[in-house]
């Protein structure tokens, strides 16, 4: 079996020289799909530097599997360019999400004390 692209919603596989597109999930750097009553779990190839099952221009992902220590914005919260939201800790490391712009703070989707994988929505903007 062999992984030819990832795109969309859908992995393009080959298997025995026969190509098949199936939906996968994002794991990590890992994508699962079942075929033939079988799981499957292989790397991702490349896409864009990263995997992503899905790409939200107002999410704010986990860049490291963490620790979610602090959370210090709340849904409809106004915020600036460069304003800290969330601190995670990560290889003994604290790291700052930051708003890339600003806007108005859509859905928090993590709590302290959390661990999260890499590519997990932490922040929604609007």
């Amino acid at each position: 079996m062999k992984v030819i692209k990832i795109e969309d919603n859908e992995a393009e596989i080959e298997i025995d020289g026969r190509r098949h597109f199936i939906p996968f999930v994002i794991l990590g750097t890992k994508v699962q799909f079942a075929y033939d009553g079988e799981i499957y779990t292989v790397d991702a190839p490349e896409r864009g530097g990263r995997a992503r099952a899905k790409h939200h221009d107002h999410s704010l992902e986990a860049p490291m599997p963490g620790l979610v220590l602090k959370v210090l914005v709340a849904p409809e919260a106004k915020v600036e360019k460069g304003q800290q939201l969330v601190i995670l800790e990560a290889m003994k490391m604290e790291h700052a999400i930051v708003a890339p712009r600003e806007g108005v703070i859509a859905a928090v989707n993590c709590r302290e004390g959390e661990m999260v994988q890499p590519g997990v929505d932490l922040v929604t903007m609007r």
